[in-house]
Formats: C-alpha cells, sequence, structure tokens
C-alpha cells in the first residue's frame, strides 16, 4: 500500500503509461494457506471479462485542489484514465474493452492521447466504444476502437473548427477605461482586445495558420482511425452535423445500436470470437473515492482537516510537476471560475524538493499554461535549469505551452508536446488600465500627492509620453531576456531567433519543424525520454505539487495566495465576471472571461508580462 500512496509499482507504472509490447506474465499460483474456492467461484475467478469503461466527466491536467462545495474531487485526471485503460490492457483476465464515451470534457491534446492509447490498448485486445451524441474530441477517442457504435437519436456534432476571439474597446469606451498597452513583438497582438473591435491583419494571419494546421491534423487522425480518405472525412465534415443515419452513410460509426441493447451487443460480439461465456466487469478499475459520511460529524471534520496521507517516495521515481494555469510569481491555487494559477514560489518549491532527493532519477515539467508574469516565469526557469543540472529534466507541453508557458519549458533538456498543443508566443508586453475617465463618469475625483520622479506611474491616469518611455525600456529588456533564453536553450535547434519570436504562435506540428520543440507526443512519449536520460527502463511516479487539503487552505497554502489583492479596475472587473449574465455562458466563454479578470489581477501588480494577451478558444 505504501508503493501504490506513492505513485505506482514498477511494473504497474510500465503498464500504465509505456504499455510494452510483451504481455504480462501469468499470475502467480494461490498462496498456500489461502480459503479454497467453491467450484462455482473458481470458475467465476478463472473467467475471461469485459471490462466496462465509462468515459465521462471532465478530465482534469491535475489533481483537483479540496473543494469546500464537493468535497474529497471525484475528478478523473488523465493519468487516472490512462491508468485504466493500461490496466485493462495488462489483465489477463480482460479479453476485450467496452468503452462508453458519454458526456466527457477535454482539452484536444488530452483528446489525442487517449485515442493513442486506445490504439496501442486495441493492438492486443478489441475494444468495443460506443457513443451517444458527442462533438469532435469525443469521436475522436472513440473512432480509436476497433468498432464504434452510435445511438440511433444520437446527434454527432463534428462540424468543423472555429476560433472566436474576443476585443472590449467597445465595453472600455463605454466604461470610460483607456487602456494603454505595449508589446514587442509585432504578432504580440497585447493591445487588440482592449484598443480594437476586431483583429489585425497579423493577429488574422496567426490563427488561420493554426486553424489550417489543426483542421489538417482532425481530418487526418479520423482518416487514419476510420480507414477512410482524407477528402471522404472532409466532406463528412462540411455535411455535418449527422445524426445516426448520416454517421452510417458516410461512415463514421461501424452500426446503430441503442445504448440498452448496447452491453448484449459486445457480448455476443465476444462470446462468438471466445466460444464461451465471458463477465461483464462494469465501472472496471474506477477511482475509488472516499465518501463523506455526513451523518457522523467527528467523522466528517477528521476527513476534512486532516492532511493528506503521507507519501513515501521509492527508488526509482521520477517527478512529474504540473504547472496548470496563469503564472504568477506567489503560490499555486485557483481563481474566479476555477482559473487554475502557477506559482512561482510553488513551482520552486517542487523543483528544490526533486533536485536534492536522490531517489528521484528524472522530471517530467508537464505544462498546460498560457503564460503570465514575466518574473514568475523567469523564477521557474531558473529553478527547472537548476534542477536540469542535476538529473534530467523534461518539459512536456499540453494544450497550451506559449508565451511565459514556453519560456518555463527552456529550462528543460528536451522539450516534447502533443500534436495540437499551441506554443511561441515569445513576446512581451506591458501596460495598464487608466481608470480616471471611469470615475469621472461616477463623480469620482481624486487629488494625488507623490514624491519621486516616477512616483505618479501607478496612479489611476493615463501615462505621460516620458513614463511610457520608461515602460517601453523595460519591456524591450524582458524581450531581450526572453529571446536570450530561446537562443541558449534551444542553441542550433533554432537557426533564426527572430523568425520565430515577435510573439508567432504554432501548433506543435508547426513548432517542431522549426526547432521550437524537440519531439511530437504526450506524456507517454515524455516519461520514456525521461527514463532513457535517467538510464532507468522503470519507475514510480510522484505527481508535484499535491492537491491542497482544507487543513491547508485554512493554515496557510490557501489559493487565495497566489493573487494579489484587488484594486481599481480589477474591482470594476470582478464585478463584471461575476455578475449573473454571464452564468449562461459556454464554458470556453467563461473561461475566456476568468483569464481576463487574472490578466487584470496581474496588472495591478506587474507592469510587464510574457502572456497570451487574449484567450485562446478554438473549438472544434
Amino acid at each position: 500500500m505504501k508503493a501504490l500512496r506513492a505513485g505506482m509499482s514498477l511494473t504497474v507504472m510500465t503498464a500504465l503509461l509505456i504499455s510494452a509490447a510483451a504481455r504480462p506474465a501469468k499470475r502467480p499460483p494461490p498462496v498456500k494457506g489461502k480459503v479454497a474456492l467453491t467450484p462455482e467461484a473458481a470458475a467465476k475467478e478463472a473467467a475471461e471479462r469485459i471490462a466496462h469503461i465509462r468515459l465521462s466527466g471532465q478530465v482534469m491536467s491535475s489533481p483537483p485542489d479540496f473543494s469546500l462545495l464537493l468535497g474529497p474531487s471525484t475528478a478523473m485526471t488523465l493519468r487516472d484514465w490512462l491508468q485504466r485503460l493500461a490496466k485493462a490492457r495488462n489483465d489477463d483476465r480482460v479479453c476485450a474493452v467496452a468503452l462508453e464515451v458519454d458526456g466527457v470534457g477535454m482539452g484536444w491534446g488530452q483528446a489525442q492521447e487517449l485515442a493513442d492509447a486506445l490504439k496501442r490498448l486495441n493492438a492486443v485486445k478489441p475494444v468495443y466504444a460506443h457513443i451517444t451524441s458527442g462533438g469532435a474530441l469525443s469521436y475522436l477517442v472513440g473512432s480509436a476502437a476497433r468498432e464504434l457504435t452510435m445511438e440511433p437519436a444520437g446527434n454527432l456534432s463534428i462540424t468543423g473548427l472555429s476560433a472566436e476571439l474576443t476585443f472590449y474597446k467597445g465595453t472600455l469606451d463605454w466604461l470610460g477605461i483607456r487602456p494603454q498597452m505595449m508589446q514587442i513583438g509585432r504578432y504580440k497582438g497585447a493591445a487588440e482586445p482592449f484598443t480594437r473591435t476586431g483583429p489585425s491583419e497579423e493577429l488574422k494571419g496567426e490563427h488561420n495558420r493554426l486553424l489550417d494546421d489543426l483542421y489538417a491534423q482532425l481530418c487526418g487522425q479520423i482518416a487514419r482511425q476510420r480507414r477512410l480518405t482524407v477528402p471522404h472525412v472532409e466532406q463528412a465534415i462540411d455535411n455535418g452535423p449527422h445524426d445516426g443515419r448520416g454517421a452510417m452513410k458516410y461512415k463514421l460509426v461501424d452500426r446503430l445500436v441503442g445504448k440498452g441493447d448496447w452491453g448484449d451487443h459486445v457480448r455476443q460480439k465476444v462470446a462468438g470470437r471466445k466460444k464461451k461465456p465471458v463477465e461483464w466487469a462494469a465501472n472496471y478499475a474506477k477511482k475509488a473515492v472516499k465518501q463523506l459520511d455526513f451523518s457522523n460529524p467527528f467523522a466528517v471534520f477528521s476527513m476534512l482537516m486532516g492532511g493528506r496521507p503521507k507519501t513515501e517516495i521509492r527508488e526509482p521515481t521520477i517527478a512529474i510537476i504540473h504547472a496548470d494555469g496563469m503564472i504568477f510569481s506567489g503560490s499555486s491555487g485557483a481563481s474566479l471560475f476555477g482559473t487554475r494559477i502557477v506559482g512561482a514560489r510553488t513551482m520552486m518549491k517542487c523543483f528544490d524538493q526533486v533536485a536534492r532527493d536522490d531517489r528521484i532519477k528524472a522530471v517530467i515539467l508537464r505544462i498546460d499554461s498560457p503564460g503570465g508574469s514575466a518574473l514568475g516565469s523567469e523564477l521557474i526557469y531558473q529553478a527547472a535549469r537548476k534542477c536540469a543540472k542535476k538529473k534530467p529534466v523534461i518539459a512536456s507541453i499540453s494544450g497550451l505551452g506559449a508565451s511565459g508557458g514556453y519560456y518555463i519549458a527552456l529550462g528543460a533538456q528536451k522539450i516534447i508536446a502533443d500534436p495540437a498543443a499551441i506554443t511561441g508566443s515569445i513576446g512581451v508586453a506591458g501596460g495598464k488600465f487608466a481608470t480616471t475617465g471611469l470615475m469621472n463618469k461616477l463623480g469620482i475625483t481624486t487629488h494625488a500627492i507623490t514624491r519621486g520622479r516616477n512616483a505618479g506611474m501607478r496612479l489611476s491616469r493615463p501615462w505621460d509620453d516620458r513614463e511610457q518611455a520608461v515602460i517601453r525600456k523595460l519591456i524591450q529588456r524582458v524581450y531581450n531576456t526572453f529571446t536570450s533564453r530561446v537562443a541558449e536553450s534551444r542553441g542550433k535547434r533554432v537557426k533564426d531567433v527572430a523568425a520565430v519570436a515577435q510573439g508567432r504562435i504554432f501548433t506543435a506540428r508547426q513548432a517542431v519543424g522549426n526547432g521550437l520543440i524537440d519531439e511530437i507526443g504526450g506524456i507517454r512519449e515524455a516519461l520514456l525520454a525521461a527514463q532513457a536520460a535517467a538510464k532507468i527502463k522503470s519507475s514510480y511516479l510522484l505527481t508535484l505539487p499535491k492537491p491542497k487539503t482544507l487543513a491547508d487552505m485554512l493554515y496557510g497554502g490557501g489559493s487565495s495566495s497566489a493573487l494579489p489583492a484587488l484594486a481599481g479596475e480589477g474591482q470594476l472587473l470582478r464585478q463584471l465576471g461575476a455578475s449573473s449574465p454571464l452564468l449562461p455562458l459556454a464554458a470556453h466563454k467563461r473561461a475566456g472571461i476568468g483569464y481576463l479578470i487574472c490578466l487584470g489581477r496581474l496588472m495591478e501588480s506587474e507592469t510587464v508580462l510574457t502572456a497570451l494577451p487574449y484567450h485562446v478558444s478554438i473549438q472544434p
């Protein structure tokens, strides 16, 4: 049990993420002295099984913190799902897998990694997938199965890709708020969401390049998994969305089966192939979550306030350090709408811990971040670079590793990214929101008393020309540091830093061609690279930072410590973001507003940012 708490055993770890081609050895003989099973029980124990797995809910990048409203989390991380699939792959008693794709929320990189895991599983034993309704990402996972069935009355919403950029100039003009934004990088687009009502040609060009490659990835992967041609898939998408008959017409699914009949359908397929009865293992390897017993207040209090089980680190271990969310210089936590925060202070502690522990042989820096604080990005970069002098550090970008998110990846010896991950955005932005116009509208007047030539730069009034020149010089210095980090880390792999900088953004497939990353792949490939660099064949896994318990939040280390106190325009942005009209908005809309609020809060405390100045929302 101690080994399980630390992560996974050597054999289980290898099965979960590497999925070696060789089948595991037969189960050991019964231990002497064990109570003999009845013939019926022995037959059931020996029976082969169909492992039923229901892929649903939000796929998390890293374990979430304790929620006061929801209690201990039932959320499944990508690693949890990969573990279940690989366990089925290596379980001798499992002869087939029945995968139910039902209402799952995930990012593009996560869908690609799950599809890859299904293909590896399919090579050993058949996977029968069923989809009731869903979009492109759910379908991308299900279509990797040997057979994909669909609810006859369901709806397959594959209609292509769309990118929606949001611009706030009209709102800011109406409020009387004057944004003063500066940028280094022609393609950075820092001021555009606040100073324009539509994108510049440069910004449109960047997003058109992204969508071209992402659309090619979508059509190509569906074509490969369904054994279709790319033109056929493109035609199917152009004529979508599809009901069951349309999905059959375009060969997107193999047959139409009602959800109530699907289990029997799979049993018949497997029994006919095996020529003998098989057992249905419902919710195979489902994550067990301790439930709160609200009838016992002492048990509830003990569970809520008790610390997490002590982790025993075993040798050899590989640490996975998660960097999910916007980068701040404080502690990690969460913000409005559940936006995750990467705190430089927390990350530095994690890197220091793994650098000092000889049992930890290598580190995977798992990144899903648009950047944020220039200072925080530099601090995390330095911590990763320092650790990399003692042991291998592999950066693994999932979803987003742009601007500061790419900056911190430069501290690793090798960078691996999911094919659809967005990376680059090597540029710097800075500025503030001058709120005197808003205050005048509200009848508020101010009188400033200052000492020192530059003391007025933090006031609510706009900067004058001299002050803007001071800020621009500061931003240029940070940009020079950023590009020098690229040159130092990537060396000859990036032939011309200026050509890939200037705020330009790339998919991972594009970035591997210009040297910004080394390899296409997910967490499995990152683990293989870490083990190879450490010269080990298998390892335990340790996830950092550890999720916060309620005790952590009450006695220090709470999520609010990551964020500066709200003031001025930040208070206004929070009120706008928290107002009831926003509640019916789609998740990606709320995420965009949450991102804007975090950006505004960050700008209250730091003038220079290494962050994407807009929320990238590409909907498949």
